[in-house]
């Protein structure tokens, strides 16, 4: 079996996983797993569709691929967004007495 067929294997088992958990209400697009599975399912897809080269399988997993990476970033930015803001030391809203 050729590494382009292993490839072609492993990327329908993630993106089908993530695809069913997806919707069997397990995973939401907001999970690492979710975009993890679906950036290594298109990015091994469209290893797989370089040879031989298909063009239009090859365009549409980079673009899945690239929009599973934007996927990870974007969840990455949130929760250290939440938790710098949670970190955050609120300012007292209590007037301090003068002596």
């Amino acid at each position: 079996m050729s590494a382009m067929v292993v490839f072609g294997l492993i990327a329908s088992v993630a993106l089908l996983a993530a695809f069913a958990m997806l919707n069997l209400g397990k995973l939401t697009p907001d999970h690492y797993t979710y975009q993890v599975l679906n950036f290594v399912g298109a990015g091994f897809l469209t290893a797989s569709a370089a040879s031989p080269f298909n063009i239009g399988v090859f365009w549409t997993e980079l673009i899945w691929s690239l929009l599973g990476l934007f996927g990870i970033i974007k969840i990455w930015l949130s929760r250290r967004k939440a938790r710098a803001s949670s970190q955050a030391m609120p300012e007292s809203v209590v007037p301090q007495e003068e002596v």
